[in-house]
């Protein structure tokens, strides 16, 4: 599933392509995949809209149309979002909307069709208002972690993949970030000490960020608008590498399974 580098790469490009630009049709929309909107309302909603400057709260991307319109992505676990040439033979095409000058469109591709297109009128999903601060540049610090892991008996990954305390953190990066503070996915979350609580916030920044410079991680499905993948699956440590050794300490890493998601760790220099 794209996590928050792989989402704030694409809202970068699209951020870069889109404002100004209007959507002079929509081609086509999968109703299965739309939601506060009905597919017949689409076009009446959107049509001759141009685009303001793409924001991203956590996993989703925020387009603002003028107007007061609002399109809300969440791009699923297999969800791509393409700025395509108008002819481009493209498959499992959820929504298509021809972009002013037609000779590119703008494509979200879904294979499993778990995104989802949010269409609202004068603020973005309502869903939003339960995220959590962004796990990256949100404007949040240890203390403030540690008030929300203080009490908590959940594991620390279930707590990392929980929207509402952090937004942005996925499967992938949760590893990554536990693995470079050096604690079990398996703690309790509200036995932290202040200084790894510390380590944690530090570590959750500095992972998303490498993520992001990275352009995101394309072990699976994620591209960019170009279709291009990202190269932060050259940098994993943790994710997906259980049965190889730590990088540390040289032991195999252990897979374990927390909240119905696989984890990857180090048993010997994670704790």
């Amino acid at each position: 599933m794209p996590e928050l580098p792989e989402v704030e790469t694409v809202r970068c490009q699209l951020d870069a392509a889109l404002p100004g630009r209007e959507i002079v049709s929509v081609e086509s929309v999968d109703p299965f995949i739309l939601r506060d909107a009905d597919a017949q309302d689409l076009p009446g909603l959107i049509e001759g809209r141009a685009f303001g400057s793409v924001t991203r709260a956590g996993k989703f991307l925020v387009l603002p149309l003028q107007g007061d319109v609002y399109l809300t992505i969440h791009l699923g676990m297999t969800g791509q979002l393409l700025i395509a040439p108008r002819g481009a033979e493209i498959s499992h095409v959820r929504f298509s909307g021809l972009l002013h000058g037609g000779e590119d469109r703008l494509v979200f591709r879904d294979i499993r069709k778990f995104g989802r297109l949010h269409v609202t009128l004068g603020a973005p999903a309502a869903r939003l208002s339960g995220l959590g601060p962004d796990a990256w540049i949100g404007d949040w610090d240890a203390d403030f972690l540690r008030s929300r892991l203080n009490g908590r008996t959940a594991p620390l990954k279930a707590f990392l993949l929980d929207q509402r305390h952090l937004a942005g953190i996925g499967n992938i990066y949760a590893d990554e970030i536990l693995y470079g503070a050096r604690l079990s996915p398996l703690r309790p979350a509200g036995t932290l000490t202040r200084p790894e609580t510390e380590r944690l916030a530090r570590e959750i920044r500095e992972r998303l960020g490498e993520g992001v410079r990275l352009r995101g991680c394309s072990i699976s499905d994620f591209v960019d608008t170009e279709g291009a993948p990202g190269s932060f699956q050259d940098a994993l440590r943790a994710y997906g590498r259980h049965g190889l050794p730590c990088a540390s300490c040289g032991s195999p890493l252990v897979r374990t399974v927390v909240g119905g998601r696989g984890a990857a760790f180090c048993r010997y220099c994670q704790r």
